[in-house]
C-alpha cells in the first residue's frame, strides 16, 4: 500500500510539471502576440501621422508654392530624419518637404494636353519607432484658383 502512495505522488508531480510547461508555453505565445499587436498598432499610428503630414504639405502647397528646384531627387534617408532639419517643415504630426518638379503637359489623371506644374510632397511621421514615409505628386494648373490635385501616391520603405 505504501508503494502505491509513492506512485500517486510521482504521477501528481509529473502531471504538475506538464501543466506548468503548458502554462509557460501559452504565456510565451501570448506575450509574442501582444508584441506583434503593439508593433502593428505603432505602424498604423505612424501611417496616420504621415498621411496627416502629407495633407499639411498639400495645404502649404496651396498657400505658398515653392520655386522650382535645380535637382529634384527624392530626399535621401527620410526614415532617419531627426526633428525636421532644413529644408523639412514641421507639422503637428510629423515633417514634410515640398518640391516643385516643373511643368508638364502629360500628367496622369489630368486632361490630355493640360499644362500643369508638378510638385512632390514627401511626408514623414513623427514616430521614430515605426516611422512611415509617404510621397505624393500633386498637379496645379497655372492661373487656376483650385486646390492642388493628387495624381500619384506611394509609400516609401526603408532601404537596406
Amino acid at each position: 500500500m505504501s508503494a502505491q502512495r509513492g506512485m500517486v505522488l510521482l504521477l501528481a508531480l509529473v502531471l504538475s510539471l506538464l501543466l506548468g510547461l503548458f502554462s509557460i508555453s501559452a504565456l510565451r505565445d501570448t506575450l509574442q502576440q501582444m508584441a506583434l499587436a503593439g508593433s502593428a498598432l505603432a505602424a498604423a499610428r505612424a501611417f496616420e501621422e504621415a498621411e496627416a503630414s502629407l495633407l499639411a504639405g498639400a495645404l502649404q502647397l496651396a498657400l505658398a508654392p515653392p520655386s522650382p528646384c535645380q535637382v529634384c531627387v527624392p530626399p535621401p534617408a527620410p526614415h532617419d530624419l531627426i526633428d525636421g532639419q532644413p529644408p523639412w517643415q514641421t507639422s503637428e504630426h510629423g515633417f514634410f518637404l515640398v518640391q516643385q518638379l516643373g511643368v508638364s503637359t502629360r500628367a496622369a489623371h489630368m486632361p490630355e494636353g493640360a499644362r500643369v506644374v508638378l510638385f512632390r510632397i514627401t511626408a514623414v511621421s513623427r514616430q521614430a519607432r515605426a516611422r512611415q514615409v509617404l510621397e505624393a505628386i500633386y498637379a496645379v494648373e497655372p492661373g487656376q484658383a483650385q486646390a492642388p490635385r493628387r495624381i500619384a501616391w506611394r509609400q516609401r520603405f526603408r532601404e537596406s
